[in-house]
């Protein structure tokens, strides 16, 4: 483990806002100045991989990266882009056997799209 990586993961941990690889770039290089985008794009994808690290297109144009891997959904603000993790109940997120179209689904991503608070009161 480098040092690079174990700071990119510190990032990650302290950051439970979905952050985007330019922002771990951003706050990794605060700390070491001659970190390499490649080197954050690569642990990324390496995390990724791994199973460790989700990495998620909230219609957002830019992906974020997650590192609750367990199941859950995400509620996300038109407004600022502030992302949230939120449970939901798997088993009403299924679909009957006539809309599978016979399709072996081993996968489910939910996400709510709306205005954070402070965006709704136009703050």
């Amino acid at each position: 483990m480098t040092p690079q990586r174990r700071a990119i993961i510190r990032v990650l941990l302290e950051d439970s806002a979905h952050p985007t690889a330019e922002q771990v770039f951003t706050r990794v290089r605060g700390i070491m100045p001659d970190l390499s985008h490649a080197t954050v794009y690569n642990t990324l994808h390496e995390l990724v991989e791994m199973g460790a690290l989700l990495e998620l297109d909230l219609g957002l144009g830019e992906r974020r990266y997650d590192l609750n891997t367990a199941d859950h959904a995400h509620l996300v603000c038109l407004g600022c882009g502030h992302v949230e993790d939120v449970p939901y109940d798997s088993e009403m997120l299924t679909l009957s056997p006539e809309h599978t179209h016979g399709f072996q689904v081993v996968d489910c991503n939910a996400v709510f799209r709306g205005y954070c608070p402070a965006c709704a009161s136009g703050e």
